[in-house]
């Protein structure tokens, strides 16, 4: 009986250790930029033209998506990865700080054309109509 007993406690405790798929994943790098329209003067070109990347025209926006979302909605530290036809890359930003009335944040834009590496680093502040703007 005893050995029932524990042989139950110890697969009660193990059930309770097991994890589900849920679709969803808590990794740094889960994060997706969504497909919302950005527009292209966003950011003046970005940390991708701050970076010496030549990128086509709809990777360049999907860049740019991701960094408006990152600055926007991510917390510190924490990436969102964007995919295009020639390049992939992701965003991380720091923590907000304020600069008079406006919210800014540092952050870097890694980027990656033809297994080539490109890294831009600098900050922006959000606007009164929301979008992001790179500090120079």
């Amino acid at each position: 009986m005893k050995r029932i007993i524990l042989l139950a406690a110890v697969t009660l405790s193990v059930t309770g250790c097991t994890t589900t798929d849920t679709g969803v994943s808590a990794s740094v790098s889960s994060n997706v930029a969504p497909a919302q329209a950005v527009p292209v003067e966003t950011l003046d070109g970005g940390l991708v033209e701050r970076a010496g990347v030549s990128l086509l025209p709809a990777d360049r926006a999907s860049a740019l998506r991701a960094e408006q979302y990152a600055l926007a909605s991510v917390p510190a530290g924490e990436s969102v990865s964007w995919q295009g036809r020639d390049a992939e890359g992701r965003v991380t930003a720091a923590s907000p700080y304020q600069v008079g009335d406006q919210n800014c944040r540092q952050y870097t834009q890694r980027v990656i054309v033809k297994g080539q590496e490109y890294v831009g680093r600098g900050a922006a502040c959000r606007g009164q109509d929301g979008l992001w703007t790179l500090l120079n």
